[in-house]
């Protein structure tokens, strides 16, 4: 069975492949269909962890998979992190870079996150729902072996550190910075 980043790969080339529809859905940089964003963020969510395949030499810190999901007011952004090394962002109204991962510098922020994510948990809810932000607030989303959690606030109080998942969402924008600077133009 190929592993989790060969199925996103694949679900990702399979769903570009289509043709585009109206308005250019289903094309990079292009309104997407938002059943591709949902399937993409089912698949992180529902992700077996125990199916993670840890490339050699690499430590398994922080959680499984760090999500961070920001409110848009038309959509939403999530940024995830997964122990394997993939590192992916994308967004509920089409685009989005899959594959971040392959960049070192990517790589180390994402283990950052992934560790202030696991350090947050005591900060968070266990869950067995990752229901999306409104708009204006940010949501976390932590999967470890030891269970789920969920925790969300006003991203102008995360912005201000005036929340206690502040740092959390620092680590988030740290990685999201990241992903921006390895895309190509």
């Amino acid at each position: 069975m190929p592993d989790w980043g060969a199925r996103l790969r694949s679900k990702v080339t399979s769903f570009l492949a289509r043709p585009a529809g109206p308005a250019g859905a289903g094309r990079p940089g292009r309104r997407g269909k938002p059943d591709t964003y949902q399937a993409l963020r089912s698949m992180v969510l529902s992700l077996d962890l125990a199916t993670l395949q840890m490339p050699d030499g690499t430590p398994w810190g922080g959680a499984a998979v760090a999500l961070m999901e920001i409110g848009l007011h038309k959509g939403t952004a999530s940024i995830v992190a997964v122990a394997d090394g993939t590192v992916s962002m994308y967004v509920s109204t089409g685009g989005g870079v899959i594959g971040a991962g392959g960049h070192a510098a990517v790589r180390a922020v994402a283990e950052r996150f992934r560790t202030v994510a696991a350090e947050s948990r005591d900060q968070l809810k266990r869950t067995d729902d990752f229901p999306p932000p409104a708009a204006g607030e940010v949501r976390f989303g932590v999967r470890t072996m030891e269970g789920d959690y969920s925790g969300a606030a006003p991203e102008a109080a995360l912005r201000a550190g005036r929340h206690q998942l502040a740092a959390l969402y620092r680590a988030g924008q740290d990685l999201l910075t990241e992903i921006r600077l390895s895309a190509p133009d």
